[in-house]
C-alpha cells in the first residue's frame, strides 16, 4: 500500500509540473517575421519579480502571482520586443490583472486584449501576457499582434471570469470599466475611500468595481464577497461608521457633493453604490437580485 501511495504522489507531481508554463512555451515561435529570440529565456518567481518590474510587482503579487516567463526578440535596426507571460494561478486573477489597468479597445486576442502606445496586453486561462517594444510603434505593431496571437494559440484552453462579474446588472454597465481585485491597495488605485482599510479587504476577499451610465445618470457599483457572513457584517459596520454614518438606518445617504451612496448586505456579499448622480439609479443598482451562495 505504501508503494502504491508513493507512485500516486509521483504521478500527481508530474501532472502539476506538466501543467506549468513549460507545457506551452516551446510552442511559441523563436522567430517571427524576421524577429529572432535573443539569449536565454528568463523566469521569475515571487521573490525575484521585482527585478523584472521594479515598482510594479505588488500589483501581480496581490493577485496570487506564481511565475513569470520572459523572452526577448530582436528585429531590424536592433529594435526589441519583450514577451512576458505571467502565471497567476487562476483565470479569475489573470482577468483581474488585465482589468486593473485596461484603457483601450479590445483587439480580439485571447479572452480580452488591448493595444496602445507600444504595449499589447491580453489574458487567457490563468495567464496574463504583456508585450512591449523599444521600436517605432507603427513599424512593430503587426509583429507584436502576430506574436500575441501565436502565444494565445500556444496557451490553448480558456478559463472563467470571476463569478462576481456575472452578478453585475447589464443595464447601463460600462464593460471596459470592470475591475476585479482583492486588496485595499488595488481599490485605492481605482477609487479612494479612506487611508484605512475600512472595507476589510484582503487576499481572501473578491471584489469587483464597475461604472454605470444611464442617459445623463451615472454611478459606480462595488461588490465584495467575504469569506463568511460575519466578516461581511463587520466590514459593513466599519464602512458605514467611517464613510457614511448617515446611511446606517436607511442604507442610503446623500453626500455633500450631491451624489448618493447606497449600501446593502446579502449573506457574504456587500453591495455598495458610489457617486450615484440620481437616487433612482442608485436604488436600482443596490436592489440587484443576488444569489447568496458563498462563491
Amino acid at each position: 500500500m505504501r508503494t502504491t501511495s508513493m507512485i500516486g504522489l509521483v504521478f500527481v507531481f508530474i501532472a502539476c509540473v506538466g501543467d506549468g508554463m513549460a507545457g506551452f512555451q516551446e510552442s511559441i515561435p523563436g522567430e517571427i517575421q524576421g524577429w529572432k529570440a535573443q539569449g536565454e529565456d528568463e523566469t521569475y518567481n515571487s521573490e525575484t519579480l521585482f527585478a523584472l518590474i521594479n515598482g510594479g510587482a505588488e500589483l501581480y503579487l496581490s493577485y496570487g502571482f506564481r511565475e513569470a516567463w520572459v523572452r526577448r526578440y530582436m528585429g531590424p535596426e536592433k529594435r526589441e520586443i519583450s514577451l512576458e507571460i505571467y502565471d497567476m494561478g487562476r483565470s479569475e486573477d489573470a482577468f483581474g490583472v488585465f482589468s486593473s489597468e485596461r484603457q483601450d479597445e479590445d483587439i480580439g486576442i485571447g479572452q480580452g486584449s488591448e493595444y496602445g502606445g507600444g504595449l499589447l496586453r491580453f489574458w487567457k486561462d490563468r495567464f496574463f501576457v504583456s508585450l512591449t517594444t523599444t521600436g517605432e510603434e507603427s513599424r512593430v505593431r503587426d509583429v507584436m499582434i502576430r506574436l500575441a496571437e501565436e502565444t494565445a494559440k500556444a496557451i490553448g484552453k480558456e478559463g472563467s471570469k470571476p463569478r462576481l462579474v456575472s452578478l453585475l446588472p447589464e443595464r447601463g454597465l460600462q464593460r471596459d470599466s470592470i475591475r476585479f481585485f482583492h486588496t485595499a491597495a488595488i481599490l485605492d488605485r481605482q477609487y479612494f475611500l479612506s487611508n484605512r482599510n475600512i472595507l476589510h479587504l484582503g487576499k481572501d476577499t473578491d471584489c469587483v468595481l464597475a461604472k454605470y451610465a444611464d442617459g445623463y445618470r451615472a454611478a459606480q457599483l462595488l461588490l465584495v464577497r467575504y469569506a463568511g457572513a460575519e466578516a461581511a457584517r463587520e466590514a459593513l459596520d466599519d464602512f458605514v461608521s467611517s464613510y457614511v454614518p448617515e446611511a446606517r438606518n436607511k442604507g442610503k445617504a446623500r453626500m455633500e457633493n450631491g451624489a448618493w451612496v447606497f449600501v446593502r448586505i446579502e449573506g457574504t456579499l456587500l453591495i455598495v453604490v458610489l457617486d450615484a448622480t440620481s437616487e433612482s439609479l442608485g436604488q436600482r443598482l443596490v436592489s440587484m437580485p443576488i444569489n447568496t451562495g458563498k462563491k
